[in-house]
């Protein structure tokens, strides 16, 4: 019984995808997070794994597989952002990330590489309504004696559908942090970090300029590697952002300056203190990844954190979405729209919250032209809902991932309802 469990099992995770085929997905409340808004009994069909089109009324194609979706809801595949999905393979474990020891591989560390797309997180993920994820690396150490780090590497966005290479946008963005665990690592104090940062910068725009300009030993000094100035090329050139953790106001607003003054784009991660500088933020235009259930000081960097971040901050026009914090277990990392579900209970809209876990976190790392919205020509990322979503008793009852459907079981699960009758006796 074991061996033919386990041999389902490994069918499961080495299985590769269905083709994709035309479907119909038909009087569904539809919450498109796009132009055609809530569509009170809608369709939308989906062919060779875009959406082909979205409305009440629309024409059901004569080969299409029809799903009846009458009284569920239908939203975009969710966004898991900020996240270590697929770096580890415990489902119960804490923050497992990935991360560079090297003393000269830094900002040319590229997390991608760690993913497993067969880790058991991804099919749990995808039960839970998660298509997607933005996959970062761990902050930035420093072990003692060891030269002074500032970046902890590329970040990149994958989806987490069966079968084949889940890169989506590779190098998305590069991440760094600017508090207490940043500070440290770039020789003690953030005065450090922002100095070292401003030259690592000046040397990339050298390098682009003429790759022989750059002194070695002034590498040698910033501890950055050839492939670290080729990575901090289009950060410096503005094209690509920093992610930086940051959660201190005074540290956000060192952040926000940094950026003003170097001409970066950034995006801050973190954000504990972010609704006392709320109009600032929104003045900037820089979007923030939040931990929508801080609300306790488990660190002086987040003695001002609350459950009003979000509202707060949506209010003032900064563009929101959400992260689970490092203390939390893999439990919330993988379920988003918990994060979002409580962040509605604090002041912003159910609309606002499901966006921040959905389209979002797509606007934010550059890819809202192919998923995060119910829209003609996007890749189809749906999922069908037996509930609100922002309910915790509400299950997905269908996961599409680029059209393709999922399967809605994972190896941990086979093995509970395995052995679930080992240790629950009927009722006497």
């Amino acid at each position: 019984m074991i061996r033919r469990l386990l041999f389902a099992a490994a069918l499961l995770l080495g299985a590769g995808p269905v083709a994709a085929e035309t479907v119909a997905i038909v009087n569904a409340r539809v919450l498109t997070m796009g132009p055609s808004g809530d569509i009170a009994q809608g369709s939308v069909v989906v062919r060779d794994g875009r959406i082909a089109a979205v409305g009440a009324g629309i024409a059901i194609p004569p080969d299409a597989r029809v799903i009846d979706a009458r009284g569920q809801i239908l939203t975009p595949g969710l966004v898991a952002a900020v996240t270590p999905i697929g770096l580890n393979d415990t489902i119960g474990s804490g923050y497992g990330g990935r991360g560079s020891n090297n003393p000269r591989l830094s900002a040319g560390f590229d997390v991608l590489s760690d993913v497993n797309p067969n880790s058991p997180q991804v099919p749990e993920a995808r039960i839970e309504g998660v298509t997607r994820a933005v996959v970062a690396p761990n902050p930035p150490s420093r072990p003692p004696n060891a030269p002074a780090r500032l970046f902890g590497g590329q970040v990149g966005v994958i989806h987490l559908g069966e079968g084949g290479d889940p890169t989506v946008k590779p190098r998305a963005a590069l991440y760094l942090d600017a508090g207490e665990m940043g500070a440290s690592a770039a020789g003690g104090s953030r005065g450090a970090l922002f100095v070292q940062l401003a030259q690592a910068l000046a040397d990339a725009r050298a390098h682009a300029r003429n790759p022989a300009a750059v002194d070695p030993a002034r590498l040698e000094e910033l501890s950055l590697s050839r492939a670290d100035l080729e990575a901090l090329v289009p950060v410096a050139e503005g094209r690509v952002p920093l992610l930086v953790e940051a959660n201190r106001a005074s540290d956000i607003r060192n952040v926000l300056a940094f950026a003003r003054e170097q001409k970066v784009q950034v995006i801050l991660s973190g954000g504990s203190e972010a609704w006392m500088l709320a109009r600032e933020i929104a003045a900037a235009k820089v979007p923030v990844v939040i931990d929508a259930e801080e609300n306790q000081a488990f660190q002086w960097e987040n003695l001002n954190a609350t459950y009003e971040n979000a509202a707060i901050l949506s209010q003032a026009g900064v563009l929101v979405a959400f992260k689970p914090s490092v203390a939390r277990i893999v439990f919330l990392i993988r379920t988003p729209r918990y994060l979002a579900g409580r962040a509605a209970r604090f002041g912003i809209t159910p609309h606002e919250a499901l966006a921040a876990i959905t389209l979002n976190p797509a606007r934010i790392f550059g890819v809202a032209d192919r998923f995060g919205s119910i829209e003609a020509g996007k890749e189809a990322d749906l999922v069908l809902w037996n509930g609100d979503p922002l309910e915790t008793t509400t299950a997905a009852r269908m996961v599409m991932v680029r059209g393709v459907e999922q399967p809605l079981t994972a190896r941990n699960r086979l093995l509970r309802d395995r052995y679930i009758g080992t240790v629950l006796t009927p009722a006497n």
